[in-house]
């Protein structure tokens, strides 16, 4: 496997847009998920992040300024039991 910085590869993109970013722990006890996401209009600025009790979802910051939910709304990490699935999108849930 091998080690990457993240800071360094995604300071190297100016426009990194949605990721997931799956490894270990330093002490390679524990696996380690996080997913990011950035926007460039207005409406993919709009979101945030809350958990929802079955994993983390986006929602709109300021519900007025909402435009179009079909790609900003979704939720990209769901909890199924002791499984841990982290998407890109709403395929985690279709």
């Amino acid at each position: 496997m091998i080690k990457l910085d993240l800071a360094k590869q995604l300071s190297s993109n100016p426009y990194p847009g949605r990721g997931i970013v799956i490894g270990k722990s330093e002490d390679g006890k524990y696996a380690v998920t996080a997913y990011f996401i950035m926007g460039r209009s207005e409406n993919s600025r709009n979101r945030v992040f809350v958990e929802d009790g079955e994993g983390i979802r986006t929602q709109a910051f300021d519900p007025s300024k909402l435009t179009d939910p079909h790609l900003i709304i979704y939720s990209p990490v769901r909890v199924l039991g002791s499984k841990l699935i982290v998407t890109n999108g709403d395929q985690t849930d279709t």
